[in-house]
């Protein structure tokens, strides 16, 4: 059973890597807004590609929750985190279609398959994670580069939505280090094409909170959904009782 969490957990984490934004900071990126202040005008056609990257890191300045929906031919994966990130807290619930939990505090992930099969966690020391696995980078929401990083072209469409092109090649490069790139690739090497389109809403606040697009694949269209909402809510984060709990085995690091 322990093994079968494996593809589970890479289906999930290769879609954050794949749906989320860029490791990019407003200090280091020339054409993104300085600040929320920003969105309060909307920005032009020009200006739209960094306002729509910037606002997914406004979308993490407090606690967030995130819902990811990706509908491939009659398969759908969902996904229902909360998140906060001072802390690096995360709670996660799976279906792809098999049920996964996961509790992310600072020095553990503990992770449930199907509650009506095991009522234990398996508990992974974070510290043992290597570095540039799946799991290890997942976490690290604000570090991702995802297809944001690639936005190269976007129109607003009113009402804080936009419309836009991205380029798969670009989102691999805006990554921030080679094994997110690597992941990336794996994730990008289905497309057809080097275009991919999506729409994207930003609030008044200019924090990213609805994207969308489609991967057009070999074996048909991918379309994915993420929501961000309520920002700033309160987020708890409870490790499972220890009796809940049990180690993962030393092979297990191997996958992550």
């Amino acid at each position: 059973m322990r093994r079968s969490l494996v593809p589970a957990l890479a289906v999930s984490l290769t879609v954050l890597l794949a749906a989320c934004g860029t490791s990019t900071d407003p200090a280091s990126d020339p054409g993104a807004a300085p600040s929320a202040s920003a969105s309060a005008s909307t920005p032009t056609a020009a200006e739209a590609p960094a306002e729509i990257r910037q606002g997914f890191q406004r979308s993490l300045e407090k606690s967030v929750r995130m819902d990811v929906v990706i509908k491939a031919g009659n398969q759908t994966v969902t996904m229902r985190s909360a998140l906060d990130p001072a802390t690096g807290g995360m709670t996660l619930d799976m279906a792809t279609p098999e049920p996964v939990s996961m509790v992310v505090t600072a020095d553990a992930v503990y992770v449930q398959q199907d509650k009506s099969e095991s009522k234990r966690w398996l508990k992974l020391d974070r510290k043992r994670l290597r570095p540039d696995g799946q799991l290890a980078q997942g976490l690290d929401i604000r570090a991702q580069a995802g297809i944001l990083g690639g936005v190269v072209s976007a129109e607003p469409a009113g009402d804080g939505r936009y419309t836009g092109v991205a380029d798969p090649d670009k989102a691999v490069a805006a990554a921030s280090s080679e094994s997110e790139r690597g992941t990336l690739r794996n994730a990008f090497k289905v497309l057809k094409t080097k275009s991919v389109p999506f729409e994207a809403t930003l609030d008044d606040a200019g924090r990213l909170t609805l994207l969308t697009y489609t991967f057009d694949t070999a074996a048909g269209k991918v379309d994915n959904e993420m929501k961000m909402h309520s920002f700033g809510e309160p987020v708890t984060v409870t490790a499972p009782k220890a009796s809940e709990t049990e180690p993962a085995a030393a092979e297990m690091y191997r996958f992550f």
